[in-house]
């Protein structure tokens, strides 16, 4: 018994001498934290695992193959599970960019964006999308300078009249902006809906 005691206390020491210089040799960085648990572990194990054989009556072995197996299918699992993180980032930002430069190209031409929604189907692997709808919501810029038309005003009268802004957008602009936008995007006039048309 003293002799089993004996070894064991030297396997502590052993282990303790060899992460204690590992721990000198280690480079500062990221990764030291994680080398540090390692180790950690070792010098657990080896406290432990001669108090479990003794128990047990037997070695104690570790069957790493089954671990590994099971290492093996959390990568991919991870790795699957990032792509599909990534794709989903690169797909939002396509689509984020594209509203941007849908703004940015209506307030060059005059006019305000309120909402700019976007129906696509983007394949980040094959590096496609289709764009199945754009839909806006946008008004003439107000110009500070300009005439605003006023409502008509009636004393004792409770009916509203309805009037149409003066920012809406005719027919014409929503076409002439349809058109640009079209060509823009390579895509179908009809695909693209601003206020509804």
């Amino acid at each position: 018994m003293i002799s089993w005691f004996n070894s064991w206390a030297k396997g502590i020491i052993l282990a303790v001498i060899i992460v204690t210089i590992l721990e000198m040799i280690l480079p500062e960085g990221k990764n030291k934290k994680y080398i540090k648990i390692v180790m950690g572990v070792y010098i657990t194990f080896t406290i432990i695992s001669p108090i479990i054989s003794k128990v047990m009556g037997s070695n104690f072995d570790i069957d790493v193959s089954k671990y590994e197996e099971l290492l093996e299918g959390n990568n991919i699992q991870a790795t699957n599970s990032v792509q599909s993180i990534n794709n989903e980032s690169i797909e939002n930002l396509y689509l984020n960019t594209i509203k941007t430069n849908i703004k940015d190209e209506l307030d060059k031409e005059g006019y305000e964006s309120k909402r700019v929604d976007i129906t696509a189907n983007v394949n980040v692997e094959e590096e496609k999308a289709d764009i199945y709808k754009i839909d806006i919501e946008a008004t003439k810029k107000a110009d500070d300078n300009s005439i605003k038309k006023v409502n008509k005003v009636e004393i004792g009268s409770s009916t509203e009249e309805n009037t149409e802004e003066v920012n809406n957008l005719s027919d014409k602009e929503i076409k002439d902006l349809k058109k640009k936008l079209a060509e823009k995007y390579e895509i179908e006039d009809n695909k693209i809906y601003i206020n509804g048309k």
